[in-house]
């Protein structure tokens, strides 16, 4: 069950399995609807000897007859071919749609003749017989040359051949006389719903006197657009439809199975405790840190933890001054007294751009520039497009703003002087287009949004949005975050995720119990990794040392 959890949180939670689940059981439907919605389908009914041989035959006459030997050796070298076809989409088809028309080859065999039935009407019977084509070669010692004809050419050949058996002694056919291998159907029109069997009488060629009958038969076809021609043949086991509904069912039975059998609440992994608890500080690492609260209250039923995104530096001040039952997230070490702090993760940030910038790095100098005015267009930097450079950044409760002002700008940001990220309408004067939003998300959403806008935000809220392709991210001189490396390699704008508590709680507390259970357990580890966060403990409990550096 532990698995199927696993699976149903990868695929996103129930409400995306649900969408899925129905999108499978949709897709026939509208790929038979609206995508593939013509289609022509056949199937080969029958195919071997006419049947008819001396048993048969002779009834009761002489079996040594040299008049029922030579019919014998004439019947027995012939076959018929029964073929199905019908229109099983939901439109009507035209000679048009046919991009290749439908045509049918059988070998070395020779046809002899052919004939339609079960056609829905006389007109329709009369219709195919018109579309009917018979190709193939002329006989003979020059060279073959293609041949060409109509169901009544076929015909009148095949009675001039049963005319030379005069007494039943069967002559050769004369050289440069046609034969035939395919049939076709030119221009042929099926609406909806209807169908015919087409039935072909072949006979193996004088060449192949005593061998095996042969059993070739090869279809080719091929409707214009997104029409498909399919062999109806039962032994076809994978389909559209049997895919998609496997898939559906397999999917639907996780889905029950899971929300039948929720986890039990006695994980004897985790150590719980009861009461209530509060998190408060940074909004970059709090979605993570309430899926991680709500795991540890499933854990443990009398639990009740609640997280308020109140920003970094305001959740350590209400930590100094508030109880026990109170935790802060910090981006950043915040530099206070008389509090308690552990390492949680490390947290890497990005400098971002609009896609309509043009660049993809920069240096620190001329972030810099940027943020002090010194920069008001792109194009005053090399590769730059001509745009109005307009800065989108944090609040100055934001330890996001402040590890960005002390690790890469070394000084503050400029003041406030824009509400729409676009225009300087609260500070005309003011050297640089800038706004303020209140989450790292809001921030590369405006970013997204408006052409010429630069920003900051941490990695995870920087993934999600490159998905839409809006905007991109800059290397700082050439330089990434490398955890390998560690400060080593140079990369600046990275720090680690604090959690303060007043004072050292109690092993036994619930504060101490969900401390523990953040930092170490399993469970807990994997929801930061999945966030894009590095937690400062590895699964053997031991203390990265690029957690110390920051």
């Amino acid at each position: 069950m532990q698995v199927l959890r696993s699976a149903l949180d990868f695929l996103g939670g129930p409400g995306p399995v649900l969408l899925a689940i129905g999108l499978l059981f949709a897709t026939p439907v509208i790929d038979r609807l609206f995508v593939r919605r013509k289609r022509v389908g056949f199937r080969v009914l029958y195919n071997s000897k006419i049947g008819l041989g001396p048993e048969q035959l002779h009834d009761g006459t002489d079996p040594n007859s040299p008049q029922l030997r030579e019919l014998v050796r004439v019947l027995d070298r012939m076959s018929i071919v029964v073929i199905r076809i019908r229109n099983t989409g939901n439109y009507d088809i035209d000679g048009e749609d046919f991009d290749k028309p439908l045509t049918f080859t059988f070998g070395d065999r020779v046809v002899w003749n052919a004939r339609v039935s079960e056609a829905g009407s006389e007109q329709m019977k009369a219709e195919i017989r018109r579309s009917l084509q018979f190709f193939g070669t002329e006989t003979g010692p020059t060279e073959a040359a293609p041949v060409r004809a109509s169901l009544p050419t076929v015909r009148e050949r095949m009675a001039q051949r049963v005319a030379r058996w005069g007494g039943l002694a069967v002559a050769a056919d004369p050289p440069g006389e046609p034969v035939w291998h395919g049939v076709r159907l030119e221009k042929l029109a099926l609406r909806r719903k209807q169908k015919f069997k087409l039935l072909v009488v072949l006979r193996e060629p004088d060449s192949n006197p005593a061998g095996e009958l042969g059993k070739d038969v090869k279809v080719v076809g091929d409707l214009g657009g997104a029409g498909i021609v399919h062999d109806e043949r039962p032994e076809r086991l994978i389909t559209l439809p049997r895919l998609t509904g496997g898939l559906a069912a397999l999917l639907a039975a996780v889905l029950v199975l899971v929300l039948a059998w929720p986890p039990s609440s006695n994980d004897e992994t985790v150590a719980c405790a009861s009461g209530t608890l509060k998190v408060v500080g940074s909004s970059v690492f709090m979605p993570t840190m309430a899926t991680i609260a709500g795991q540890y209250e499933k854990a443990c039923p009398d639990a009740t933890i609640t997280t308020s995104a109140t920003g970094s530096i305001q959740g350590v001040r209400e930590v100094v001054d508030g109880g026990e039952d109170l935790l802060a997230l910090s981006d950043g070490k915040q530099d206070v007294q008389g509090v308690f702090a552990q390492q949680l993760a490390i947290v890497v940030y990005h400098v971002v751009v609009h896609s309509s910038v043009g660049l993809d790095s920069i240096t620190v100098e001329q972030l810099r520039g940027i943020y002090a005015g010194v920069y008001t267009d792109w194009s005053q930097l090399r590769g730059g497009s001509s745009l109005p450079i307009r800065v989108v950044g944090r609040g100055g409760e934001s330890g996001t703003r402040e590890l960005f002002e002390q690790r890469v700008l070394g000084g503050s940001e400029s003041a406030l002087s824009s509400n729409d990220c676009r225009v300087k309408d609260r500070a005309p004067d003011a050297p640089v287009i800038r706004c303020e939003r209140d989450k790292n998300a809001d921030v590369v959403r405006e970013i997204g949004a408006v052409e010429g806008a630069i920003g900051y935000a941490d990695a995870p809220s920087v993934a999600e949005a490159r998905k839409t392709n809006a905007l991109v991210a800059l290397s700082l001189g050439g330089k990434v975050f490398d955890a390998a490396a560690g400060v080593e390699a140079g990369y600046p704008f990275w720090t680690v995720e604090y959690l303060y508590t007043r004072s050292q709680p109690a092993g036994d507390s619930l504060a101490g119990r969900f401390l523990a259970y953040v930092r170490e357990h399993d469970a807990a580890r994997v929801r930061m990794k999945d966030a894009g966060y590095l937690p400062c403990l590895t699964a053997d409990g031991v203390p990265l040392d690029l957690c110390n550096l920051r």
